[in-house]
């Protein structure tokens, strides 16, 4: 565990006003964080951080989260190779949500890094169409047109994290 210390919530204008990290993390332990390409801005994906998480994240300089279906701390990359290294972490005015901005990393030389582990560049690679239609029943967008690596390939018999 790293020597980061959050500062104790005592008052708004402390957590609204000053130069205090102090984290609101929810009755489950966590905080939401949405990451972002530094570069493009694009929403790569979103995900939770315990403490435990953020500390690491913030001592590495590379992207740690809470896996809530794992129930483990997670080092985004360690089993693809696509490392997520931050280049800059943004706290929310009440401190409960941040923002990463990172860098991805290719699994090999010359590829492209992804996010998500369904093998696309982001885990925003649909959209909902929105708007009145006589359909009922909506269909997504697809925005990504090729995925960037066979999630077969890359993690093997590591159990897919999505659940029904």
């Amino acid at each position: 565990m790293s020597n980061i210390e959050f500062v104790k919530r005592v008052s708004i204008e402390q957590v609204e006003e000053s130069l205090d990290l102090a984290p609101k993390f929810d009755t489950n332990g966590v905080i939401p964080c949405v990451t972002v390409h530094c570069q493009t801005q694009e929403v790569l994906m979103f995900a939770y951080m315990n403490e435990e998480a953020m500390k690491l994240t913030i001592s590495t300089g590379f992207v740690h989260y809470w896996s809530r279906s794992r129930e483990k701390i997670w080092k985004k990359g360690e089993t693809s190779g696509m490392f997520q290294e931050v280049k800059r972490m943004l706290i929310d005015d009440d401190q409960d949500c941040l923002v990463v901005e990172v860098v991805l990393s290719a699994p090999t030389k010359g590829g492209e890094g992804a996010s998500c582990h369904v093998g696309y560049r982001s885990c925003f690679y649909r959209e909902v169409p929105l708007g009145e239609s006589s359909d009922s029943k909506r269909s997504l967008k697809l925005l990504e047109k090729k995925k960037l690596f066979d999630p077969d390939e890359i993690y093997k018999d590591v159990p897919n994290p999505t659940k029904l």
